[in-house]
C-alpha cells in the first residue's frame, strides 16, 4: 500500500510581483515538506490579473526565471505551478510540472474563460493550437500539450480552471487514459454562493469518473476588482473529503488529500464507467504519456477534516473586508477616510474596515499591522459633513457608530460652502435657485461640496477615500457625480441595497462571525433610507424618489442577469401591486440607460455577487442608448 499526500495551496498573489509570488510559493513548498505532490493555482507565478502586460516579453521572461528558481526546491516531490508561456505565434496559459529539480512538461489551458468578468481569449490561445513540444528560453525541448504523467502505481493529469467547467472536459480524456487523479489549478473569483457550485461540479465529475480531484485556487484581492476565494478541495469518488479555508488573510493555506493508490485503483476497477464513442475514447489513448519517478509515499499522516461553513453574510464580510485589506496593503497607503453620513451604506463601509482589522489580528497576529507601520486605530478616519437638511438622528448615529468601532471621528458643517457657491453662480445666471424650479441642482450641490473637503482630509491623512454607493444606486444613477460617487475604491457596488440592509441587521443581531453587535445600527436600521438633500420638512426617502428597493432589485436582476425583454421585465407574480410594478419598470429602464455614463466613472469596485455592473469587469452597456420598441 502506498499513501500519497497531495496538497492544494491557496495562494495570495499580486499581479507582476514575481519576487513576492515566488517567495510565497517557495515558503509553501517548504511548509509542506511531507507532501508527495503540491498543486498551486493558475498563473500563480505572474499573477492572474496582469491584463495587457501579458503581451510583454519581459513578463514571459521573468515568469520563466521564477520557474527555474522554484524547480530547484522540488527535491523529493512533484510541484505544479502556473505561468504564461509563448510558443510563437501564440501565448498560452500553462501549468508546469516540476519534479526533483527538473521541468517534466508544460500543459496549456484548453478552454479559455470568456464569460462574466473574464476575458482570457484577449491574451491567450486555446491549448489545441499548441505543438506537442515546446522550445524553452534556454533552447531545450519539453513535452507540451495535454499530458498524462505516469508512475508505477499513480497517474495524474491536469485541467486548468475553465477546463473543469465546460461540458467536454480534458479530464474525461485523461481519465480514459488512466489518470487516478485530476489536478485543477484555478483562478476562480468570489461570488456569493459560488463555492457550493464548485462542490457540486467537482463532486459529480469525480463520481462519474470514479477518480480523485484536487483543486487549488488563488485567494484575496490580487489586482483591484476581483477577489479570489481560496477554498481548495480534495474530492474522491464524488465526496468532498477536504475543503480548505476560504478568503483567508494569510499568504497561503494548505489543504491535504491523502490518497491510498491501492484503494483508489481498486475502486476505479469496480466502478469506472467508460462513456462515449470509440472515437471519443481514442482521444485519451492518443495522449502524450510522460514517465515520472514514483511519488514519495508517506506514513503516519494526520489529516484532520477541514470544512468551511458557507453562509452568504459570513462570506460577504470575509470577502469584502479581505478586498479592502489587500487593497490597502498593496497600495501602500496608511488607511481609509470615509464621509460617514449616519446612513446604511457608509455604516457598512466602516464596519468592513473594522472586520478587516479584526481578521488580520486573528489570522496574522495582533501586531501584524504595527509591523507594517500601521496603527489599527488610525486605519479609518470618519467625517460627518452636515447641512441644515441633516437630522440630529443621522448625526448622532454616525458619531455613535465610529465611537463603538474605535475610530477617529469629526463633525463639520458645509452650509457656508453651499451658500458661497450658490451666491457665485446666482450672480452668473442672474437668478436665485429655488426648490420648486431647481430641485436637482440644489440637491447635487450639497453632495458635490462635500467631495473636495473629504478628499482634502484623505490626502492629509495619507488615506484612500471610500466611495459608499451600492449596486442598486449604480443601476439607476442615484448618485451625484463628483460628489458622493467620489473615491478611490467602492466596496459596496457589487451588491444590492436590499442585501446590505439584511447584512447590517445580521450584524446588529450579533450574528456576524467577526464583528460584535453594534448598537448604533439600531437607529440606522429603524430609519428609512434617505439622502437628506431636501429640506427636512419634505421628509425625503430614497424609496419615494425611486421605488421600493426590493422592486428595484427584481427589475435589475431580470434585466442585467436574466436578460429579460424590457416589455416583459417583470412577471405578474413577482410583484403584488401591478401599477407600482409598471411605473417602476418604466422608471428603471429610463434611468438605467441614462446612467451608464455614471457607471463608467465610478471608482473600482469588487465583484461580489452573481452579476455586477462594473463596465470594466462585469457588464458592458452603451453609454448612449434608448430602449424603445
Amino acid at each position: 500500500m502506498s499513501v500519497y499526500r497531495c496538497t492544494a495551496v491557496s495562494l495570495k498573489t499580486t499581479a507582476l510581483d514575481f519576487k513576492g509570488n515566488r517567495e510565497k510559493i517557495l515558503a509553501a513548498i517548504q511548509a509542506n515538506e511531507n507532501s508527495s505532490l503540491i498543486l498551486f493555482p493558475e498563473l500563480c507565478i505572474s499573477g492572474y490579473g496582469c491584463e495587457d502586460t501579458f503581451y510583454f516579453p519581459w513578463v514571459w521572461e521573468q515568469s520563466w526565471k521564477s520557474l527555474l528558481e522554484i524547480a530547484k526546491a522540488t527535491s523529493g516531490k512533484t510541484v505544479i505551478v502556473g505561468l504564461p508561456f509563448f510558443q510563437s505565434p501564440y501565448l498560452f496559459n500553462v501549468s508546469a510540472v516540476l519534479q526533483n529539480g527538473k521541468i517534466l512538461g508544460l500543459v496549456p489551458k484548453q478552454n479559455l474563460a470568456q464569460t462574466g468578468v473574464h476575458y482570457e481569449n484577449r491574451w491567450f490561445t486555446k491549448g489545441e493550437e499548441s505543438r506537442n513540444y515546446a522550445i524553452t528560453p534556454d533552447g531545450s525541448e519539453l513535452p507540451f500539450g495535454s499530458l498524462l504523467f505516469e508512475s508505477a502505481d499513480f497517474n495524474f493529469g491536469i485541467e486548468i480552471c475553465e477546463d473543469s467547467w465546460v461540458q467536454t472536459r480534458p479530464g474525461q480524456y485523461l481519465v480514459e487514459a488512466g489518470a487516478d487523479l485530476i489536478l485543477s489549478p484555478g483562478a476562480s473569483h468570489f461570488a456569493l454562493g459560488k463555492q457550493e457550485i464548485r462542490k457540486k461540479m467537482f463532486s459529480e465529475s469525480s463520481r462519474n469518473s470514479s477518480t480523485a480531484i484536487l483543486y487549488a485556487n488563488l485567494d484575496g484581492n490580487e489586482s483591484g476588482r476581483l477577489i479570489f476565494e481560496g477554498g481548495c478541495m480534495g474530492i474522491v469518488d464524488g465526496n468532498v473529503k477536504q475543503e480548505g479555508p476560504k478568503l483567508h488573510f494569510t499568504d497561503f493555506e494548505s489543504t491535504h488529500l491523502d490518497l491510498d493508490s491501492t484503494e483508489l485503483r481498486s475502486n476505479r476497477a469496480r466502478n469506472f464507467r467508460s462513456s462515449g464513442t470509440r472515437e471519443f475514447r481514442s482521444r485519451g489513448k492518443g495522449l502524450q504519456r510522460i514517465e515520472i519517478l514514483p511519488l514519495k509515499a508517506q506514513t503516519d499522516l494526520k489529516n484532520g477534516v477541514q470544512v468551511s461553513k458557507s453562509d452568504l453574510f459570513q462570506d460577504f464580510t470575509r470577502a469584502t473586508s479581505l478586498g479592502l485589506f489587500d487593497y490597502l496593503i498593496k497600495s501602500k497607503t496608511k488607511g481609509y477616510t470615509l464621509s460617514l453620513s449616519g446612513g446604511a451604506d457608509s455604516a457598512a463601509c466602516a464596519l468592513l474596515v473594522k472586520a478587516g482589522i479584526l481578521f488580520s489580528q486573528k489570522e496574522l497576529g495582533p501586531k501584524y499591522l504595527e509591523s507594517l507601520g500601521l496603527d489599527p486605530k488610525n486605519l479609518l478616519f470618519t467625517l460627518f459633513q452636515g447641512t441644515e437638511n441633516n437630522s440630529e438622528q443621522t448625526k448622532n448615529s454616525a458619531k455613535q457608530l465610529s465611537e463603538e468601532l474605535g475610530f477617529t471621528h469629526a463633525e463639520i458643517t458645509v452650509d457656508s460652502e453651499v451658500k458661497s457657491m450658490l451666491e457665485k453662480i446666482s450672480s452668473v445666471k442672474g437668478l436665485v435657485p429655488n426648490w420648486k424650479d431647481h430641485n436637482l441642482a440644489l440637491q447635487n450641490i450639497q453632495a458635490r461640496v462635500r467631495s473636495p473637503l473629504i478628499w482634502l482630509l484623505a490626502n492629509l491623512n495619507g488615506h484612500l477615500l471610500l466611495s459608499t454607493g451600492n449596486r442598486s444606486e449604480a443601476s439607476v444613477g442615484y448618485t451625484t457625480m463628483d460628489g458622493d460617487s467620489s473615491g478611490s475604491v467602492a466596496p459596496l457596488t457589487g451588491v444590492s441595497k436590499e442585501f446590505l440592509l439584511s447584512w447590517l441587521r445580521n450584524v446588529y443581531e450579533g450574528k456576524d462571525l467577526i464583528l460584535p453587535k453594534i448598537n448604533a445600527l439600531e437607529g440606522i436600521l429603524n430609519s428609512k433610507p434617505t439622502a437628506e438633500l431636501k429640506p427636512l420638512s419634505e421628509k425625503q426617502e430614497d424609496e419615494k424618489d425611486l421605488m421600493p428597493y426590493s422592486l428595484l432589485q427584481k427589475l435589475e436582476r431580470n434585466f442585467v442577469f436574466l436578460g429579460k425583454s424590457p416589455d416583459n421585465l417583470l412577471e405578474s407574480q413577482e410583484w403584488s401591486d401591478p401599477k407600482e410594478a409598471e411605473e417602476g419598470k418604466k422608471k428603471f429602464l429610463k434611468l438605467f440607460s441614462a446612467s451608464q455614463w455614471k457607471r463608467e466613472r465610478l471608482p473600482p469596485s469588487f465583484h461580489l455577487d452573481e452579476y455586477g455592473l462594473d463596465p470594466k469587469s462585469s457588464f458592458r452597456f452603451p453609454i448612449l442608448s434608448e430602449i424603445n420598441f
